[in-house]
């Protein structure tokens, strides 16, 4: 689970990097959490006892990014504006990713599923008396 949790935040810390340019963090941002969800829950391999652990082990990691926020919107003396976006985003990431990382997570469960549904009858309909 290790593997598939640090996927994920890799993914988030990288959709974060595109947050200064303009228009590109509407498509990387915003659904990055969901997108990083998926793909982390495939690696991890999260099934339905998992997946919320996993949306919370994320969520807990990204708990340091939002703590820096947090304490440079209180502490640091910036402009109002944005010492207000840095406090709003820093309250409201680690719910977010939360829930998108555990949606995403299981959207890949039932994929995977889905899929394993689909092999498990083609192997099992094999004649036994063809060989």
């Amino acid at each position: 689970m290790l593997a598939g949790v640090l996927t994920a935040a890799g993914i988030i810390l990288a959709a974060l990097l595109t947050l200064p340019i303009p228009i590109v963090h509407l498509f990387t941002v915003i659904p990055g959490p969901f997108v990083a969800g998926y793909i982390g829950g495939g690696v991890a391999k999260a099934d339905e006892g998992r997946i919320i652990t996993f949306g919370l082990l994320v969520a807990g990691l990204m708990a340091i990014p939002a703590a820096v926020m947090l304490v440079i919107g209180f502490v640091v003396e910036i402009d109002d504006t944005l010492k207000i976006l840095l406090i709003i985003a820093g309250a409201a990431i680690v719910p977010y990713v939360w829930w998108a990382v555990t949606m995403g997570a299981l959207i890949s469960y039932l994929v995977r599923r889905r899929e394993s549904r689909r092999e498990a009858p083609s192997t099992a309909a094999a004649d036994p008396g063809d060989s």
